[in-house]
């Protein structure tokens, strides 16, 4: 494993506890050290109902002082905590099954259909292939062939009522 990947592993698995007794779930962690300047760990975090700016101001100082503790970074680094974002990325099957009814746009690692990016209400997850309607079609995508997948916002249609 490369010193990065080790660096991601070792931190997930000291602040999982952590951020499971605070309620909230890590979407993703990633961890880039330049090679000048400072390193940068950042945590993407999500909770039922949305996740707040207190919850991330608490969630950032106790881990930072958890990091601290153990020293698993090594040289000075920046610690940011935020939440994934209206289009966050579709990572784990779980995201597949949790994000059912909502449009997303996946972009397949070869043409799939005919295409490598389809946009369309997410069906959800069975047998490891994700159900997508797109208009009038059903498409059937394996998991291992999306390369990768986020919630999409329907611009034309937002802040219209019923």
């Amino acid at each position: 494993m490369s010193d990065k990947g080790e660096t991601i592993a070792r931190v997930t698995e000291l602040i999982q506890p952590l951020l499971e007794a605070h309620g909230v779930e890590l979407v993703e962690l990633q961890y880039a050290r330049p090679k000048r300047g400072r390193a940068t760990l950042r945590l993407f975090l999500e909770q039922p109902g949305g996740v707040t700016l207190e919850v991330l101001t608490r969630i950032n100082r106790v881990v930072g002082q958890l990091l601290e503790v153990h020293d698993l970074i090594p040289g000075s680094y920046t610690l940011e905590v935020s939440s994934p974002g209206l289009t966050r990325a579709l990572k784990q099957p779980e995201d597949y099954r949790r994000y059912a009814g909502r449009l997303v746009r996946i972009t397949t690692r070869t043409p799939w259909e005919g295409r490598q990016v389809h946009r369309g209400i997410l069906q959800g997850l069975e047998d490891e292939t994700v159900c997508l309607q797109e208009g009038e079609t059903a498409i059937h995508i394996p998991l291992a062939e999306i390369a990768k997948a986020r919630l999409d916002l329907d611009i034309k249609n937002s802040g219209k009522e019923g």
